[in-house]
């Protein structure tokens, strides 16, 4: 029997047996002990959702857009079939999605982020840059690398599950969980028929970077940070249809009305100020930062044993399922309830303890934002390398913002259909004539120095400034650049303070 959840974004959420059996699984429910939003709990208190919420919340989303996506194909059939078109209609049959190829959507759209780690892209992105510059030799890997791994386990270790597999998908089992793997990638099998591409972009768009996944986290994360979002994803699913690109006429993608556009802005608005207030927020990268220093430290001494009884360390966890099961957010309590510590895991539950403590790394500077940073981190450190700062007291970061991709406008790879033209859809090439207000770039960067060391923290912004000058970058502290932006400011208003006697501005007088 299906059972029914609530979830306080999407309400009451229908499950499939299958499903079920999936949630109730020691690999799937070690999500609820993976934050979602990583150090952001220790920056917004209310923030404590986890990957285990967001994981059903966009199996949900996978279903509902697969519905509609099949409901409005199903409308578009039978109008060629009146029409009698039988070219396009028989095109568009081909497209046409089963029973269990939505349950492989839902079931990708459940299990996208089974490979998560402590703290979520705190293990798989900064511990892991981490671990590659201590030792290049450190082989690289992606969460999905994981999640696709760990499905291959979950399925081998609970007879339960591989038998209501083997119920569901018959003969088709073994091509049914490639099928899966591969939408949590999002990756197109060029031997998979052209006319099915759209299902590889309801869980992981590679396209434009629109799908569930987004969808879900955007509103979980606005709810759980007390922020707003303008972004009307309900609207947007009830848009969707599957239509042949004009470009591309044999490949199937999902298309939306026109008039959706502004809509789809919004999402990537939302999506930056999430970014900017919370992901990327400067006490949240600190935490994170002493956290990913914490790892580091302990990765030679807090070990874990495989099913070959062999010592597994953190960073070679993903090659090794029965390992990996166990790395959740619980792993910074067992590195501080380490007995006998050594030098490095003294140091490691230090870091842990100060983060506790609120006696956190101090971001000192950050540059004015380019289009690219190319190179100018690493001559940043280097340069900080020669002084008498050593890597102990101070760390370089990049800060990326963009719209999902890269340098590029996403809503350009988004295909569109009219009103009065609801048989061909097209690309948004020309979206900035659309409104004035478009912005013209759709990515920034910066770097920021943060200061490990508050004995030395005067000597890194003395040298953090002189060095930021050497590689082309400008301090947002920079005097000169302070007195711009004010001048600036006075100019838009129109307005300037009086001097008083003395000289110095005088207060401003609110009227009576």
């Amino acid at each position: 029997m299906s059972k029914i959840l609530n979830d306080p974004i999407h309400g009451t959420i229908e499950l499939d047996p299958l499903l079920i059996k999936i949630i109730d699984t020691p690999q799937f429910q070690r999500l609820r002990n993976i934050k979602q939003l990583g150090g952001c709990y220790f920056v917004y208190p209310s923030a404590s959702h986890n990957r285990f919420e967001h994981s059903i919340g966009t199996c949900f989303l996978a279903s509902k857009l697969a519905r509609q996506l099949q409901k409005r194909l199903n409308k578009d059939i039978k109008k060629l079939e009146k029409e009698g078109d039988d070219e396009k209609k028989m095109k568009l049959k081909k497209a046409e999605m089963s029973k269990k190829d939505k349950l492989c959507i839902e079931i990708a759209g459940l299990c996208h982020d089974i490979g998560h780690g402590p703290y979520s892209h705190l293990f798989d992105q900064l511990f892991k840059k981490a671990m590659k510059k201590k030792d290049p030799s450190t082989k690289e890997w992606k969460h999905e690398d994981v999640s696709r791994m760990m499905i291959d386990y979950m399925i081998k270790e609970n007879d339960d599950l591989k038998e209501a597999f083997q119920m569901k998908f018959g003969a088709d089992t073994e091509r049914s969980t490639q099928f899966i793997k591969d939408l949590i990638d999002g990756t197109k099998k060029e031997t998979e028929d052209k006319a099915r591409h759209y299902m590889y972009e309801i869980v992981a768009n590679k396209r434009n970077e629109i799908d569930v996944d987004k969808m879900d986290y955007f509103a979980r994360d606005c709810h759980g940070l007390g922020m707003k979002s303008n972004f009307d994803h309900l609207r947007f699913i009830s848009q969707c249809r599957v239509m042949f690109a004009s470009d591309t006429p044999d490949e199937t993608t999902i298309a939306v009305r026109d008039k959706e556009e502004y809509n789809l802005y919004e999402l990537f608005h939302t999506r930056i100020g999430l970014f900017r207030r919370a992901y990327y927020h400067k006490v949240t990268k600190a935490v994170e930062l002493m956290f990913t220093d914490a790892l580091v430290n302990a990765n030679d001494h807090f070990l874990f044993q495989n099913n070959k009884r062999e010592d597994v360390k953190m960073s070679e966890a993903w090659e090794h399922p029965e390992v990996y099961v166990k790395l959740t957010d619980n792993v910074f309590d067992g590195i501080l309830m380490e007995k006998n510590p050594k030098k490095d895991m003294q140091k490691a539950q230090e870091l842990i303890i100060n983060v506790y403590k609120r006696k956190l790394y101090r971001r000192v500077d950050e540059t004015l934002p380019v289009k690219k940073i190319q190179g100018e981190n690493d001559k940043l450190e280097s340069l900080l390398l020669q002084t008498e700062l050593t890597e102990d007291d101070f760390a370089v970061q990049k800060v990326t913002y963009s719209y999902g991709k890269g340098p590029d406008n996403p809503i350009t790879s988004v295909y569109f259909y009219t009103k009065e033209n609801d048989t061909d859809c097209f690309p948004s090439t020309k979206s900035k004539k659309t409104s004035l207000f478009l912005p013209e770039t759709f990515q920034e960067e910066t770097l920021r120095v943060y200061s490990k060391n508050d004995e030395k923290i005067d000597i890194l912004k003395k040298e953090t400034t002189v060095c930021l000058k050497q590689v082309g970058l400008y301090s947002v502290n920079d005097s000169a650049i302070k007195q711009e932006h004010r001048e600036s400011a006075e100019a838009g208003t129109g307005t300037k303070h009086k001097s008083s006697a003395e000289g110095t501005p005088g207060p401003s007088k609110r009227p009576k």
